[in-house]
């Protein structure tokens, strides 16, 4: 009964029912300065307004109910749309729906600069993906006021004219909500029962041009629209509410709504529900399987498609099986560094690691290629740092902050580098944060400072904002930040009491906070990197009531409740990048003298078999 009245009344609202040399490694400072921002006890950015994880999902008009648009945030940074609606009075079609591809997301705004509709194909084993023909339709535009509502602005051709309506949300994806994850290991962990995420868009590559948006809903059900074809090759579309069980969706009731016009001449009791069929669609994996349906119009009949996935949702998990620690791996020495280097920025680009600054190199820059164990030389920076972070962002690595080192240029905030031409450009807007590492997440490149804060910066329209810590302390000097399961994990680091094994859990869905899986040991300024599916850290160093240079290594993998040891490092450093490869963790340079420098320049590579 519960799942009937959810059925009910969803369906009704969708289809019109109503530092220095001799002292490397002492606390460093926090340097404060991204704008636009408001802190709060739980350390919530909350002002301004970024469109984020949380924004994916179906809205709608309550006075409209029958249309809406299906929002998707993607995890390279970019928005798609789709309305689901009805065709303009005098056409011959009974419904319409409206495309729109990389949307660009700016604060609270995301703009589709062009919109499709899409005729031509006819359903069945008979579909054509060469008789589809897209047509330019128009703009769209979404302004959020909040989490959960929104300003629709739209302007098409001279039949569909151009209007704004208020818009409010009707679904949320199960896992990306406004208000936190569900789904957590007793340590604060994502469990694997929330890393199955399937939301996405989905389709059949020997039909492209049609298609499936499947959401799955924080109660186990899901909705399901089916974007197509009717048998004249003009735009349908259905819509389910299924019930799931693990990888199997069943879409026991699907209608067709017709009946009413675009626009001023929508009719919500005009609606007519069709009811279309039935469809079940059974994932193999996170990545494809099959799709049996049965229609009861004659037209559409019955038959077997084979979706694929075409979008990842911000945020949104899937891993097939269980992942492990990487346990059973062992040790091996790479090409030592050309110059030693310590407390470095380093960030992985095209499958390479990239070093710049710190001591032994305040300007220097160099580029590792792991597949082919050898160091290139690059562009010197324009300025000497140390303890500066740097991440990539769309084959652009951006460098932030550090301390000044006194040769080249010092005034800047930090620089991009261009692989093409192996040059440094200045970048005025970026923040200026220091020791507390960085990196890449939904599009959008994240630094870490020595305070506990965070700043997210769009690469794409050069603008920042802060991201308060946690509020629980202490200050995270020379910890790391690292993107882990979609979220950002910031380890470890140290305060004026001394080094912590705190791990701090930032969601970007509901941009709060919350405790995660402490590491066994404390420590600052060490490795830590990530493959799809597990978190490596290594070294590092007490300086705080002790002086002591670490070789101690661990693991944690998604869903895991805790950390795993793995074998030590056979040189124990600190102020080390960290980075990984296929199956294969790389420690980069570092210094062997606790609280100061002593540079070598060792790569250190743990491999295991997968």
């Amino acid at each position: 009964m519960k799942l009937f009245r959810l059925r009910v009344n969803l369906l009704g609202l969708l289809l019109g029912v109503a530092g220095s040399v001799a002292l490397a490694c002492t606390l460093h400072p926090s340097v404060p300065q991204v704008s636009e921002a408001k802190s709060t006890s739980l350390g919530k950015a909350v002002s301004p307004l970024w469109i984020g994880p949380a924004f994916s999902g179906s809205w709608y008009n309550p006075s409209r109910s029958g249309e809406g648009i299906i929002v998707q945030v993607l995890d390279n940074g970019s928005v798609i749309a789709i309305w689901f609606t009805f065709p303009p009075e005098g056409s011959t079609a009974k419904q319409a729906w409206i495309l729109a591809q990389g949307g660009v997301i700016d604060g609270g705004r995301v703009r589709f600069d062009q919109a499709f509709t899409v005729r031509g194909p006819r359903f069945g084993p008979g579909f054509d993906p060469a008789a589809r023909v897209m047509e330019n339709w128009g703009t769209l535009e979404l302004n959020f006021t909040d989490c959960n509502n929104a300003q629709f602005s739209y302007a098409g051709p001279a039949q569909w004219g151009s209007g704004t309506r208020a818009i409010q949300r009707l679904t949320s994806i199960d896992e990306l909500g406004c208000n936190g994850k569900q789904r957590l290991t007793a340590n604060g962990a994502r469990s694997l029962a929330g890393l199955r995420q399937r939301s996405a868009a989905w389709y059949d590559p020997a039909h492209s041009g049609e298609g499936w948006f499947v959401e799955e809903l924080p109660n186990g059900n899901a909705v399901n629209y089916w974007f197509t074809y009717d048998e004249n090759g003009d735009q349908a579309w259905f819509v389910g509410v299924a019930e799931q069980s693990g990888p199997r969706i069943d879409v026991a009731f699907s209608v067709r709504p017709v009946g009413t016009h675009f626009g001023d001449d929508f009719d919500p009791t005009k609606i007519n529900r069709q009811p279309w069929g039935s469809y079940t669609l059974t994932f193999d994996d996170c990545s494809g399987g099959r799709l049996d349906y049965a229609s009861s119009i004659e037209a559409f009949g019955s038959g077997r498609l084979l979706p694929r996935r075409l979008t990842h949702l911000a945020g949104a998990v899937c891993i097939d099986g269980e992942p492990r620690a990487p346990v059973g791996g062992s040790w091996s020495a790479g090409t030592v560094m050309p110059g030693p280097q310590s407390e470095m920025a380093t960030a992985v680009m095209n499958g390479r690691f990239h070093v710049a600054g710190g001591f032994g190199g305040p300007r220097a820059f160099k580029r590792y290629d792991p597949a082919a164990n050898t160091w290139t030389q690059l562009a010197d920076m324009p300025g000497g740092r140390d303890h500066a972070v740097a991440a990539a962002v769309d084959g652009v690595i951006y460098l932030s902050g550090g301390n000044e080192r006194g040769d080249g240029d010092q005034t800047s905030a930090g620089w991009r580098y261009v692989e093409a031409g192996d040059r440094w450009e200045v970048v005025s807007v970026l923040p200026r944060y220091i020791a507390s590492g960085a990196t890449t997440l939904n599009g959008s490149a994240y630094f870490g400072d020595s305070s506990g804060d965070i700043a997210q910066f769009d690469a794409r329209l050069g603008r920042s904002r802060a991201i308060f810590g946690d509020s629980q302390g202490p200050v995270r000097d020379h910890s790391q930040l690292v993107a882990f399961m979609g979220e950002l994990w910031m380890l470890g680091g140290r305060g004026s009491s001394g080094e912590t094994n705190r791990v701090s859990i930032f969601d970007p869905a509901s941009e709060t906070w919350r405790e995660g899986p402490a590491m066994p040991i404390a420590r600052g300024g060490f490795a830590a990197a990530a493959t799809p599916t597990q978190l490596i850290v290594a070294g590092g160093e007490v300086v705080v009531g002790g002086l002591l240079v670490r070789n101690d290594v661990e693991a944690i993998a998604a869903g895991q409740n805790t950390w795993t040891s793995l074998p030590a490092l056979p040189v124990a450093v600190h102020g080390v990048g960290g980075a990984t490869s296929g199956n294969a963790f790389y420690t980069l340079g570092g210094s062997t003298l606790p609280g100061g420098v002593r540079n070598r320049g060792e790569v250190q590579i743990y491999r295991w078999t997968p």
